[in-house]
């Protein structure tokens, strides 16, 4: 009587592990970015588009979405938002703001603009801002755009810059009119198949100076952390 008991207690344990697996999650947020840095003769500006994905996991499930990861699976994320952040370089400066950003940078009688939601915007020191209907008539509208890399329009040019798996080995200089030097480089995080990011300031007679960086690797987070990321999802 008294085994049966004890067998009938390690079947409840047991019973109630698997139903708290089932329904007890594990989070994950992982980021990547892209952008473009636009640069002159003075100064660059990279506007990086950051993409936050939440990925929630029961402990159930979690061995098999590790098993699928290891054989390249890809699980889209449960939750996702996108947050801009707009760097100024020049030689003795470094500016950063976030907020919203544009899409199609472009230099126009020596400010820069963009594609704000189908709207033409203008960059005023640290945010985008729709622009005057009389600039929007000068430039109509958002045409005068160029969605491209380019060299040397009005002085100005452009590169698009990312970091991932698919640019895990990325490596690229941006010579700032012999006054100092972006470097863009990623590099894989041990052996998973992410890669981190890193934006470097190389002024002559000095060493690199990271100005800014993001780790691509999927980090666990609390529950209270992950909400608080995606608002409640």
């Amino acid at each position: 009587m008294r085994k049966r008991t004890k067998a009938a207690a390690v079947i409840a344990i047991l019973a109630g592990a698997m139903v708290a697996a089932t329904f007890l999650n594990i989070y994950f947020i992982r980021e990547d970015s892209g952008g473009e840095v636009l640069w002159n003769a003075n100064e660059a500006y990279l506007f990086i588009a950051v993409s936050r994905r939440g990925f929630r996991v029961s402990y159930l499930d979690y061995p098999f979405v590790v098993l699928k990861e290891y054989f390249h699976g890809v699980r889209l994320p449960d939750a996702e938002r996108v947050s801009g952040i707009a760097i100024r370089v020049t030689q003795s400066v470094v500016e950063q703001h976030t907020g919203n950003l544009g899409l199609f940078y472009t230099p126009l009688e020596g400010q820069i603009y963009a594609n704000c939601q189908g709207s033409l915007c203008r960059w005023r020191q640290d945010h985008f801002a729709p622009a005057t209907d009389d600039e929007a008539r000068r430039f109509d509208g958002i045409n005068r755009l160029i969605a491209r890399d380019f060299d040397n329009v009005n002085g100005w040019n452009k590169r698009g810059i990312a970091a991932g798996p698919q640019n895990i080995y990325a490596r690229n200089t941006f010579d700032v009119g012999g006054r100092f030097t972006l470097l863009e480089k990623s590099q894989p995080i041990g052996r998973t198949g992410y890669a981190a990011v890193s934006i470097d300031v190389q002024r002559p007679g000095q060493a690199p100076d990271t100005i800014w960086h993001l780790d691509g690797h999927p980090r666990r987070v609390s529950k209270t952390e992950y909400e608080e990321s995606f608002g409640g999802h």
